[in-house]
C-alpha cells in the first residue's frame, strides 16, 4: 500500500510469538449487526483429506504433458470477458499450452469459438483482437462466416476435392457466466452450469455481468502455474509478505470453505477488512488501523471519535467506499452490509478461475502455463468496476504486459496494485527453485488443514483428474 497520510512502524510478528482465542469471521459479521450477504449464509460442505503432494508436479515435463490431455483439453476454462469483443464480428484469440481458439461475437447476444486454424494450410485466423463480417486467412484468403462455415476459396476451381459443407471450422463449446466467456475443447464434457456450484448462488448481490474491465494486467512468472495460483489460495502468507496490510485486514480470521456438488469443485477464502490482525492487536489500536485504511485508500483521516471499536471502524470504512462508488457510478449502493464493501472473498473454480466477490477487491485472476514451459506461467488480473448508472460501458482497455523480470511498480498506471503484485511475486522464483532443491524423500508440501485447505482441495481434485493415487 502507498500510505498518503499516516503510517505506523509496527514491525512484523516476532518468531515465537503466538496468538490465542482468535475470533472467527462469523464473530466479525455478528458484531456488524447487519443482514448477512448471500456469501456469508452458507459454509462449505467438504473438508479435503490430508495427502502427500510431491514437488515433481511443479516441474516434470511428463506430468505437464499429462495436464494438457487431462485438464486443458477437458475442462471448462475462462477465455475472455464479453466486453473484450463488444460488437458483432469482434474476435479474440485464446491460447493455452500450444492450442489456440478464436472466440467470436457471432450475434448481439451470441458467442462462438473455433479452433484457430485455417482449413487450408493451418495459419492462425486470429493473432490478436480484430473485427469484421467474416474470418479471413491472412495467408491465402480463405474466408469463413461468423458461424464458422467456409464461404469463399480464392480461385476455387483449383480445389475440386473440397466440399465447403465439410470444411467448416471445428467448433468448441462456449458458456457464459458473470460477463465471462468460457470454452471447453471436449465435446463430451458435462454442462458448464454443473461446474458453478456456489458461484451461481453467492453472486446474486454482486453480479459480474454488471461490471467492466477498468484495469487489465498480465504478468509473466518464473514458476509453475499451480504454484503461482497457490500463492493466492491462503492468507497465511500475509504475516510475512503483506505485513503492511495487517492494521486493516484480519488475515488470522480468514475463513476457508470447500464445496463438492455435482461437477462443481469450488473453494473460497474470506478475509475481513478493517479488522486489525490479532498478531499486532497489542500494538495497533482499531482507530490507528482505521487511519491506515483511510490513508491507503485515499480517504481523509477519520474523526478522532470514529473507529474506537472494531464494528464502528468497519461501518465508517464501508461508508467511505460506498460514497465513493456512488459518486463515481451514479448508482445506489445503500442496503449493503459492511462485508460487501470491506471483506476480501476469493473463489476458485477448478482449474484456474479466481473471481473476487464484493467491492474491496473487485477483481478476477486467471493463471495459465506460459507457452509449453512447465516452469513458467502467466498471472492475469482484471479490476472489474460497476457499470455506471447511464449504462454506458467504457471502451476496452489495453492489457498492461509485465515481463518476467519487470516489476509492477515499473508501471505507475497500476497504482497500489503494482506494489501488491511485487509483494506476491517476490517469492515465486525462489519457490520454483526450492522445489528442485528439496532433499529426496522430503520433497512434498506440508499444508495446514484449515488455513491452506484451498490448496489441499485443489490437489485432491487434481489427483482425481490426473489419475494419481489410483
Amino acid at each position: 500500500m502507498v500510505y498518503q497520510y499516516y503510517h505506523i512502524d509496527f514491525g512484523k510478528p516476532e518468531p515465537g510469538s503466538r496468538i490465542e482465542d482468535v475470533p472467527t469471521y462469523d464473530d466479525v459479521l455478528k458484531a456488524d449487526e447487519a443482514p448477512l450477504p448471500p456469501l456469508a449464509q452458507e459454509k462449505g460442505n467438504h473438508q479435503p483429506a490430508p495427502r502427500l503432494i510431491g514437488y515433481d508436479r511443479y516441474y516434470s515435463r511428463e506430468i505437464f504433458d499429462q495436464e494438457i490431455e487431462k485438464i486443458w483439453k477437458k475442462y471448462w476454462q475462462l477465455a475472455c470477458r464479453e466486453e473484450d469483443i463488444p460488437n458483432v464480428g469482434d474476435r479474440i484469440a485464446y491460447d493455452v499450452v500450444g492450442m489456440s481458439f478464436v472466440v467470436v461475437r457471432s450475434g448481439p447476444d451470441e458467442f462462438r469459438a473455433f479452433h484457430n486454424s485455417c482449413r487450408h494450410r493451418g495459419r492462425k485466423l486470429c493473432d490478436k483482437k480484430g473485427s469484421g463480417s467474416h474470418l479471413q486467412c491472412a495467408f491465402h484468403g480463405w474466408s469463413y462466416g461468423l458461424d464458422g462455415k467456409l464461404n469463399w476459396i480464392p480461385f476455387e476451381q483449383e480445389f475440386p476435392h473440397v466440399d465447403r459443407a465439410q470444411y467448416s471450422l471445428p467448433e468448441v463449446r462456449t458458456a457464459r457466466w458473470g460477463g465471462n466467456v468460457f470454452i471447453n475443447p471436449d465435446a463430451d464434457a458435462p454442462p458448464f452450469e454443473t461446474f458453478l456450484g456456489p458461484l451461481a448462488r453467492h453472486w446474486v448481490d454482486c453480479p459480474q455481468e454488471d461490471r467492466y474491465t477498468a484495469l487489465h494486467v498480465r504478468k509473466k512468472v518464473r514458476c509453475n502455474w499451480k504454484a503461482a495460483q497457490e500463492a493466492f489460495n491462503e492468507a497465511y502468507h500475509v504475516v510475512e509478505t503483506h505485513a503492511d496490510g495487517m492494521p486493516m485486514f484480519g488475515s488470522a480470521l480468514t475463513q476457508i470453505d470447500c464445496w463438492e456438488e455435482d461437477n462443481a469443485r469450488v473453494n473460497r477464502l474470506v478475509t475481513p477488512g478493517m479488522v486489525v490482525d490479532p498478531y499486532i492487536a497489542d500494538r495497533v489500536s482499531t482507530h490507528e488501523g482505521l487511519k491506515v485504511f483511510c490513508s491507503a485508500y485515499g480517504f481523509d483521516p477519520p474523526p478522532e471519535d470514529r473507529g474506537l471499536t472494531a464494528p464502528d471502524a468497519r461501518h465508517y470504512a464501508a461508508e467511505q467506499i460506498r460514497k465513493r462508488l456512488e459518486e463515481s457510478t451514479g448508482r445506489d449502493f445503500s442496503g449493503h452490509a459492511p462485508a460487501y464493501f470491506l471483506d476480501m472473498a476469493k473463489y476458485v473454480m477448478f482449474p484456474n478461475f479466481h473471481p473476487w466477490w464484493g467491492e474491496m477487491l473487485p477483481w478476477w485472476y486467471r493463471f495459465l502455463p506460459y507457452e509449453n514451459d512447465p516452469e513458467c506461467s502467466t498471472m492475469e488480473i482484471r479490476v472489474l468496476m460497476p457499470i455506471p448508472a447511464s449504462g454506458e460501458v467504457p471502451p476496452p482497455v489495453e492489457v498492461v504486459e509485465i515481463d518476467f523480470d519487470e516489476k509492477g511498480m515499473d508501471y505507475p498506471q497500476l497504482g497500489p496494485l503494482g506494489h501488491l503484485v511485487d509483494q506476491d511475486m517476490s517469492n515465486m522464483v525462489a519457490v520454483q527453485k526450492g522445489f528442485k532443491a528439496a532433499a529426496a524423500g522430503k520433497d512434498y508440501l506440508t499444508l495446514a488443514p484449515r488455513a491452506e485447505a484451498q490448496i489441499g482441495h485443489f490437489h485432491e481434485v487434481y489427483d482425481e483428474v490426473m489419475g494419481f493415487g489410483d
